[in-house]
């Protein structure tokens, strides 16, 4: 399911690169793809993009070797952002087809509690300031307009892909896929992981969890995403090979740290034994048991939750087991069992389902490769 999950998370990367793969390496301004009879070019891209942070967090995650130019590197970005580009330019012209608001009041709350995870009073408008030009470069009005676009971006992906129920009589939205489970697709997936569905104790485990506000853009939540599963030198792959949870995860820290990203938690557990599921959540739950009880590591699942403040999180975890003792098969008419069952079903679906979101939207952009138009 890892390799589902992940491949439908980087699903438009693909497109991107196998449509706009040219010859030169110049920055030249190609024409990569049109939107809604508008153009965006190679140098829109570059210019809408803090670059050189990117190729450094891009050596960093990937340990690029030295001897790979930050040109080679910016090239690659480019075709890497192009997919997302064009996805948050057709979000846009949704949300503006439905009038999708995002209301003042909102965005106060948003920027209170980002000032106060950074320790900034909510009144404290020099501090603001000045750390929003240290960190991006831009001015409070500016960010707040930046953010309040990715929150709305946000917003009308999750009408479209379920995650708010059935879609509202002011939202008539012409893309949508319903995230709902029946008690049918419960039992299937009970039926198929039959011979997990047991009763452990003595449960001597890890955890990993990247969490992240529900308001960071698509594109940044695909790099955290991409971080932590995807390719050899993710935290999950390294982890699979036997490296410590702390040390797979320092080139995630580092990517964090680089993208100046407020409310992001990475959390690592220590090494703890639950004496049954009652001191386990049922998606963690659902982890342990789907590895051999004599150890192993989990796939990467994802994870949404609310904290005490109304701050809404997504994001991806797993589990590093060590042992546990089975018991008894799982009662499937047992609340616990059904609701860890509902959970990761939902979980699962909401991310195939933001794919396939954006994918219904990637067929409304024309993708061009560049040598169809004169130089």
């Amino acid at each position: 399911m890892k390799r589902l999950l992940t491949a439908a998370i980087c699903l438009c990367l693909l497109c991107a690169v196998v449509t706009a793969q040219g010859d030169r390496a110049d920055g030249a301004n190609e024409i990569l793809a049109v939107v809604n009879g508008k153009a965006i070019t190679y140098q829109e891209i570059v210019g809408d993009t803090d670059m050189q942070l990117e190729i450094n967090a891009t050596r960093a995650m990937q340990r690029v070797p030295p001897d790979v130019s930050d040109k080679e590197i910016e090239r690659q970005l480019v075709f890497q952002l192009l997919s997302s580009y064009v996805i948050n330019k057709l979000l846009d012209a949704e949300a503006d087809r439905v009038q999708l608001n995002i209301t003042d009041a909102q965005m106060r709350n948003v920027m209170t509690r980002q000032k106060k995870k950074l320790g900034i009073g909510d009144y404290d408008i020099k501090s603001w300031a000045n750390y929003l030009k240290e960190k991006y470069n831009l001015t409070p009005k500016e960010y707040l307009e930046r953010t309040r676009g990715e929150i709305r971006r946000n917003e009308i992906l999750n009408y479209m892909a379920g995650a708010y129920g059935p879609l509202p009589a002011q939202y008539p939205l012409e893309i949508y896929f319903s995230l709902s489970v029946t008690p049918a697709e419960m039992r299937e997936e009970f039926e198929r992981t039959a011979e997990n569905q047991r009763i452990a104790r003595n449960i001597d485990f890890r955890q990993f969890r990247l969490l992240y506000p529900a308001e960071t853009s698509i594109d940044t939540k695909r790099k955290l995403v991409n971080a932590v599963a995807e390719g050899d030198t993710s935290v999950h792959a390294r982890v699979e090979k036997n490296e410590s949870l702390e040390s797979a995860s320092e080139g995630l820290a580092k990517l964090i740290q680089d993208l100046s990203l407020p409310g992001v938690k990475l959390e690592i557990s220590e090494r703890t034994v639950a004496k049954d599921d009652s001191e386990l959540d049922p998606t963690a739950y659902q982890m342990v048991l789907s590895v051999s009880a004599r150890g192993g590591v989990s796939e990467v699942g994802s994870v949404r939750e609310t904290d005490d403040e109304g701050q809404q999180y997504e994001g991806v975890m797993f589990v590093q087991l060590f042992s546990r003792e089975d018991g008894d098969r799982r009662d499937f008419e047992s609340p616990k069992v059904q609701e860890g069952i509902r959970i990761g079903l939902e979980n699962q679906r909401l991310m195939l389902n933001r794919a396939k979101v954006e994918q219904a939207l990637l067929k409304r952009a024309a993708i061009v490769p560049e040598k169809l138009f004169a130089r």
